[in-house]
């Protein structure tokens, strides 16, 4: 895995911006792959992970036509998400970052990062609400039993994350939120098998959490560390996972447990100013 650092001019003038991207098919099946350099060429392999890192891209995956698809983040093409019609406003939050519709209202998260996080109930029209917990959520995702969230953060040197349910004991009581697995890393996204295993994408790894609550790591020392997953989708077959994150789109063949980078063509790379290539692979060459 590739750790990355600032040093000298790249803080500064390591991403070439992209002034208009070229057009391309949101269909993931046209896409190509491309590999980053061997671990032999240390330098080369350093300059294409930090290029990637510093891209302007954010690709988001979603499933349309019954086919894993992925669009820019402002294309306007991206996986539908309900949310209630007010703007929830809570102690000290306004917003929300993610929302699950219960029988009874909205359960909303916010999630400010390392400046803190929360867990709320808001009635339909939002004039009601309690605090349920501090947890701080990524995404909600239902299982058979009922609403489940993935939850977590990673910052600095701290990376750690659950994955929790929110449940009450009857009807009409205040909602709770219940840990029920304890994961290696923060989480990024999460997609649901038609079994109900879990497969979550975390910031250095990817697992599978089945029935039985058990944590399998997929995919150690994730090589995406730098490039901030932003949603997970598995294809028709369940066959292959695709993460949608900075530059590129991960596909993970579940049989194999081999990830490959997706790009719509190579005109979509990020390269780094000559300057700050150069000093990369001088770095990294010794």
């Amino acid at each position: 895995m590739i750790h990355l650092i600032v040093i000298g001019s790249l803080l500064l003038s390591a991403s070439s911006a992209v002034c208009a991207e070229p057009k391309y098919s949101n269909d993931l099946s046209e896409w190509k792959v491309t590999e980053p350099p061997p671990e032999s060429r240390k330098g080369d392999r350093a300059a294409w992970f930090y290029a990637a890192n510093y891209s302007k891209l954010e690709w988001q995956v979603f499933t349309q036509g019954g086919k894993p698809s992925a669009s820019l983040g402002d294309d306007g093409v991206s996986k539908p998400s309900v949310r209630p019609t007010f703007t929830p406003k809570a102690g000290g939050f306004s917003g929300g970052s993610a929302f699950a519709q219960v029988d009874d209202g909205w359960i909303v998260g916010f999630n400010q990062g390392e400046f803190g996080a929360a867990l709320y109930w808001f009635s339909f029209d939002g004039k009601r609400s309690y605090k349920i917990s501090d947890h701080q959520v990524v995404d909600f995702f239902s299982l058979s039993e009922g609403i489940y969230a993935i939850e977590g953060l990673a910052h600095l040197s701290m990376s750690e994350g659950s994955v929790i349910r929110i449940t009450r004991s009857k009807t009409g009581a205040p909602w709770e939120a219940v840990s029920v697995v304890k994961l290696p890393y923060a989480p990024y996204s999460v997609s649901v098998s038609r079994v109900g295993t879990m497969l979550i994408t975390l910031s250095d790894s990817l697992v599978s959490v089945g029935p039985d609550r058990k944590v399998h790591t997929l995919l150690p020392n994730a090589p995406w560390s730098g490039f901030y997953p932003t949603s997970s989708i598995l294809a028709p077959d369940e066959k292959r996972l695709y993460i949608g994150m900075r530059q590129f789109v991960g596909e993970f063949d579940l049989s194999t447990n081999k990830l490959r980078f997706l790009i719509p063509s190579e005109d979509f790379l990020n390269k780094l100013p000559k300057e700050d290539e150069e000093l990369t692979r001088k770095q990294h060459d010794g």
